[in-house]
């Protein structure tokens, strides 16, 4: 048995962890919720500054802050402890920004810009643009050059559908990356996350994906030979940003809930996509450990083959999802089935109240059972040689593959986006 742990944790070792899901996840924020009438009919807010509100409610985050880490400590297995030193304390001088971030062990330097993305029915002519360097810290942006950012100021009017749809995408901008001990900077030295569990290191990103991945469905020998994939930490996002938005509703910071409510979504839609919630889909345990003994001994390529797999399947299928979403939004086809399939809220009600254990227990336990089927799709799909990179020379999308399954199973888990997305904003707003 010893040997077999071994063997199966040399194999995971290497898996493949995008970390990224969904791609823009603004626009599909913006579908989910624009029907939602405590969404669409809330008044304007105001945009307020972070230092403003941090000034105002700083005592009573101290408290909250304090009461989240206690509940981690007492209700997450595994839970590596914020050292004390990182507590907020309103009181103490600095720099209350970058100490607030630290706190929250979050990336102190995130830019936090305060922006709004375009999003469908929204006209944001006359705002100045942002360039994405100016709203991200990554160096390498072409992932994001197709997302287009306007700048706001403190005191203008927005919409709350704005707000919270855009900020909905942040966490993919640089929140959960670099805060380990063997990353780049001093945030992973102080924060206590130990060494990166997992992460495709030619990825500037990948050190986010313990905190927007969440393995919670294993079979017990996978986690006794990796446990490792027991590090992730999506739920403590959640409980964090939902709280907060929580919060400042109720102090009177609506501009803060509705962008502490985006960021909490995310974590729930990452979890979503199927690949967020399997380790390796389309493989179960007799075949990884088959695999791993075989890589243990040398032969390790059907370990390469299996991971290279479920790394294109992952990429391709999120690659035609966004660039499908985007041409259907510039030509106006709301009647598409994948564009209705975001607003489509007639399974809403058969989940139970969004709570502290939903993301674990209804939210990833979806995609984890559908991640094999949802995977064997794909595969025949790009075995028809269906695929498309992008745009043809005319701008022409090709049409949707010749797979009705695969379009159902596409179908199926935007609605699972959307639906999530609204039952834990029924549950987090006034």
């Amino acid at each position: 048995m010893k040997y077999l742990a071994l063997a199966l944790s040399l194999n995971l070792a290497g898996l493949p962890s995008a970390a990224l899901a969904w791609s823009n996840h603004a626009l599909g924020t913006a579908l989910a919720l624009a029907d939602q009438p405590q969404i669409r009919d809330a008044q304007p807010v105001q945009v307020e500054s972070l230092e403003s509100f941090l000034d105002e409610e700083g005592v009573a985050l101290e408290q909250l802050l304090d009461e989240q880490e206690e509940f981690f400590r007492e209700n997450l297995p595994g839970y590596p402890e914020r050292p004390d030193e990182l507590r907020w304390v309103p009181t103490h001088g600095g720099d209350h920004r970058r100490a607030f971030l630290t706190a929250l062990r979050v990336n102190p330097e995130i830019r936090l810009a305060y922006f709004v993305q375009a999003l469908p029915g929204m006209d944001w002519n006359g705002r100045p643009a942002l360039d994405a360097s100016d709203v991200l810290v990554f160096h390498k942006l072409s992932l994001w050059r197709e997302w287009r950012f306007y700048q706001v100021q403190p005191g203008e009017m927005l919409p709350a559908l704005a707000v919270v749809a855009s900020a909905a995408d942040e966490p993919d901008y640089g929140h959960d990356i670099n805060l380990f001990s063997d990353n780049p900077g001093e945030a992973g030295a102080r924060y206590n996350f130990g060494k990166q569990p997992f992460g495709d290191a030619r990825f500037e990103y990948s050190s986010q994906a313990p905190f927007h991945i969440g393995y919670y469905h294993e079979d017990d020998l996978i986690y006794r030979s990796a446990p490792y994939l027991a590090r992730t930490y999506p739920e403590v996002r959640v409980h964090q940003y939902l709280g907060l938005a929580r919060f400042a509703f109720e102090s009177g910071h609506p501009y803060w809930g509705y962008r502490f409510l985006g960021w909490g979504l995310h974590y729930i839609q990452d979890l979503t996509q199927p690949y967020h919630a399997k380790a390796l889909p389309g493989h179960g345990t007799p075949a990884l450990i088959w695999v791993a003994l075989k890589a243990a001994v040398g032969l390790d390529s059907d370990k390469l083959a299996a991971i290279e797999q479920v790394a294109n399947r992952h990429t391709e299928v999120e690659k035609y999802q966004a660039d499908w979403l985007r041409k259907l939004l510039r030509e106006g086809r709301n009647d598409s089935p994948f564009v209705r399939a975001y607003a489509d809220s007639r399974t809403d009600a058969d989940y139970p109240p969004f709570d502290g254990d939903s993301l674990r227990l209804v939210v990833s336990q979806e995609s984890y059972d559908a991640a094999d089927e949802f995977d064997a799709r794909i595969g025949h799909w790009l075995a028809g040689g269906q695929t498309q990179t992008g745009f043809s020379q005319g701008n022409q999308l090709a049409p949707l593959p010749d797979d009705v399954q695969l379009d159902q199973a596409l179908v199926r888990l935007i609605r699972h986006f959307g639906a999530h997305s609204r039952n834990a904003t029924r549950a987090t707003l006034p």
